[in-house]
């Protein structure tokens, strides 16, 4: 009798496994990442740098994030949450940081407010008019892109790998997408930035705030 109690019981737990919809989904951070976007860009823009992050710990207690995992059964959805630290003292961030931080204010800023360069819709620094510039001045400019674009790249990167995020084609895309929100919002007035509908492309130019 035993033995035959078992077999019902199973029986009826894969009866009712059929007969519902799991799906597992995880949810993607996109506040946190936008508040350590925010951070970054803002570091970036003003100078900061990576300032007082090399001599602090992060302690996950102190800044708790959340990320959660969703189970669905026929549509209706349970969450499971756990403590996600969007961790932006990495050595490889640090030493991103220390260099976009350097270029910008040498190099990109004065660009950017002669409307040489903008801020693309992809995340990513751009040309946005390079009329009047030599073939010396051309391949310089061509050389501040690849390098920053390439330190962005790295940078987006390292905060999905150093927060445990599934490295993903659609994931960076997430990432990509949130630092551009970002950092058209930190343009000064006067500054580039690209909007895409489609696939139309245009540039618009960053008006100042009205008091």
């Amino acid at each position: 009798m035993k033995f035959a109690a078992k077999i019902s019981i199973f029986s009826l737990v894969v009866f009712m496994a059929s007969c519902v919809s799991l799906t597992l989904n995880i949810y993607f951070p996109a506040t946190e990442i936008k508040e350590a976007a925010e951070e970054i860009e803002q570091r970036v823009r003003t100078g900061q740098g990576a300032e007082g992050l090399e001599s602090t710990s992060f302690d996950a207690d102190i800044v708790p994030r959340r990320f959660y995992v969703s189970i669905s059964f026929d549509g209706r959805e349970a969450y499971a949450a756990e403590k996600l630290n969007i961790d932006i003292k990495t050595p490889l961030i640090i030493k991103i940081l220390k260099s976009r931080t350097v270029r910008y204010k040498k190099v990109i800023a004065p660009l950017m407010n002669k409307g040489v360069l903008g801020e693309g819709a992809n995340g990513y620094l751009a040309i946005h008019d390079k009329k009047g510039l030599d073939l010396k001045a051309s391949v310089a400019l061509k050389k501040v892109i690849d390098s920053e674009n390439k330190d962005r790249k790295s940078l987006y990167e390292e905060i999905l790998r150093a927060n445990t995020l599934e490295f993903t084609k659609v994931n960076m895309g997430k990432v990509e997408k949130l630092f551009a929100e970002v950092i058209q919002k930190k343009l000064k007035a006067g500054q580039y930035y690209e909007v895409k509908d489609g696939k139309k492309s245009t540039w618009i130019k960053k008006q100042k705030k009205k008091e």
